[in-house]
């Protein structure tokens, strides 16, 4: 018995490594010794032990990262894995041993919450401190103990181990305070769950996932303030991951939840500002998956905040002006930053319907300067999703767009000349997309009877250069 507890003693001196090396010594050891005296499987001092060295390590995390340093020559941060090799080793034999373990008698109820939070902490491979074989052993435990993540765990696992990390800014019932706090200094204090708790948001995640919309009607208060909480760090990641989840998460809360706790508003407050958070100010790297994240969530509150079309569209209008038209105006230049800000246009025009028309100037507007840019064929991903935001435009828009026809002509003719060049050709792909758009003008302006105007415009053009005849030839 005294070698067996000498050997589920964590090792306090050394560095990190030599400390996991001497972890997976004594892992290997205990692994014997439980071969020949199998009854100490059961034992809670076992699992314990397990479920502390399961821990990620403090000292093995990566640097936080934030926002000062514009780098694009790397698209991600690099990671030192190879530190984390030795850790690596002794978790997956710790888990192997956990899974054993857990195999003979289920864990004691006192520690099964720490056993359920080590076997969800190796289920994203995203984390440093997870690789393969981790986490297929984390699947394996999770199956062959189903009660390790029932709601009444997970639920046990967001009040005493997520719900004190995080200083909430709402109320005890989750809802906004009445008036604003004057503890301004809170806003500045550095979190301190990146390091106690760096599997947090992977808890998160798991946690959202797997809550019913049922378990949600009263566990959802215990859930918001930690992903505002993560979400107001100044590091991208998190603003990165919390907003993602959110995208999970309000499309299962119970109907009306949002509007009977007057939460919208404020998670709308909370994630707009993250639509400006651009280069140079944000490096391209970080802002790009932010945009990504931010306008997702974004719409998704839209979309389940309110049943009715006006006040949906209202707040589309927002994301739109905010959004896309300041994006533009501070960031188009980068042609990254644009390509993905004309992703959002073709969602953002979906989702308005018909009341987009009321952005047609802008967006002529925008689209005029991208496609009339004379370098635009240099950028084929920007090209490719602009062509992609005009014909979405068109799709949704097509009672207001004769309107901008000669707009839009002027935009498609330098484009065509730019990609065509002096010889006429240029890449058929692209070439094929512009007429097709032109085709579709001309039909946008018959239904309006209008079609000798839209002939006179088009022999216009091709008279005062004939290089772009070629553009309004259906064949």
């Amino acid at each position: 018995m005294d070698e067996f507890r000498s050997l589920c003693e964590v090792p306090t001196l050394g560095d990190t490594s030599s400390k996991y090396q001497q972890i997976q010594a004594n892992l290997a050891k205990l692994s014997l010794l439980l071969d020949t005296t199998p009854d100490l499987l059961t034992s809670e001092e076992l699992q314990t032990y397990l479920t502390t060295i399961l821990h990620p390590p403090r000292s093995l995390l990566p640097d936080e990262q934030y926002f000062q340093e514009e780098d694009d020559s790397k698209d991600e941060p690099t990671r030192d894995q190879a530190a984390w090799h030795p850790f690596h080793r002794a978790s997956e034999k710790a888990l192997m041993l956990l899974c054993s373990s857990l195999s003979h008698e289920p864990s004691p109820s006192a520690e099964r919450l720490n056993v359920a939070i080590a076997a969800i902490t190796y289920t994203n491979l995203a984390d440093p401190w997870t690789n393969p074989t981790s986490y297929h052993l984390s699947a394996t435990i999770q199956s062959s103990n189903q009660e390790l993540t029932s709601t009444k765990t997970l639920i046990a696992i967001l009040t005493t181990t997520i719900k004190p990390l995080f200083k909430s800014s709402l109320t005890p019932a989750g809802r906004p305070p009445q008036r604003e706090s004057t503890n301004k200094g809170a806003a500045l204090q550095t979190p301190t769950w990146p390091r106690e708790l760096p599997q947090a948001i992977t808890l998160l995640s798991y946690i959202t996932t797997h809550l019913s919309t049922d378990a949600l009607e009263g566990a959802w208060p215990l859930l918001i303030p930690p992903l505002l909480s993560i979400h107001d760090s100044t590091n991208p990641e998190h603003k990165i991951s919390a907003s993602n989840l959110l995208s999970v998460l309000l499309p299962k809360l119970p109907d009306g939840l949002l509007v009977r706790t007057g939460l919208a508003p404020v998670l709308r407050d909370a994630l707009m500002p993250d639509l400006l958070l651009l280069p140079p100010l944000t490096p391209t790297r970080c802002s790009i998956p932010l945009l990504q994240a931010t306008y997702k969530v974004l719409r998704t509150l839209a979309r389940i905040s309110t049943k009715d079309n006006r006040p949906r569209a209202e707040q589309l209008d927002a994301i739109f002006r905010n959004g896309i038209v300041r994006g533009f105006t501070f960031a188009g230049e980068n042609a990254r930053i644009a390509e993905e800000l004309m992703r959002q246009i073709s969602a953002l025009v979906v989702d308005m319907g018909v009341y987009a028309v009321r952005h047609l100037g802008d967006l002529v507007q925008i689209f005029g300067t991208v496609l009339g840019d004379p370098f635009v064929a240099l950028a084929q991903g920007l090209l490719v999703a602009t062509l992609d935001a005009v014909e979405a435009v068109m799709g949704v828009c097509w009672v207001r767009v004769c309107g901008y026809v000669p707009e839009m002509l002027k935009a498609i003719t330098s484009c065509y000349g730019t990609v065509c060049g002096d010889e006429g050709k240029g890449e058929v792909e692209v070439v094929d997309r512009l007429k097709k758009i032109a085709s579709i003008l001309r039909a946008v302006m018959a239904t309006e009877k209008r079609e000798v105007e839209m002939a006179e415009l088009e022999e216009n053009i091709a008279q005062a250069d004939g290089r772009l005849v070629g553009l309004f030839d259906s064949g």
